[in-house]
């Protein structure tokens, strides 16, 4: 696993090529540094995987669409938390992401 250079809430780890395991917090404060660190990699992760996520808020919904976006099939979701699991239906998004 290669993990990204930055602060424990900020660090991202690419499992393979296209798989990205998120932090431990996915929140307004820190999804512009993982953002940042995601696309100075130069890849798009097709799979996003929420198992180490201890806290999150709507604001990772947006950086999910925003790698949905750059994808041409749905982007796979693991383990996303539930409080945000309840927004999809709300902002329509069931059909956008592949939540497993």
């Amino acid at each position: 696993m290669k993990t990204l250079a930055g602060s424990t809430a900020s660090a991202v780890t690419w499992t393979d090529d296209t798989m990205l395991l998120l932090p431990e917090y996915v929140t307004v404060r820190t999804v512009p540094g993982i953002l940042q660190r995601v696309e100075s990699s130069g890849r798009v992760p097709v799979t996003v995987d929420f198992s180490r996520v201890q806290q999150a808020d709507s604001v990772a919904l947006a950086l999910l669409l925003r790698w949905q976006s750059q994808l041409k099939q749905p982007l796979q979701v693991v383990a996303l938390p539930d409080q945000l699991k309840t927004l999809l239906p709300l902002y329509d998004l069931e059909r956008v992401l592949s939540v497993a």
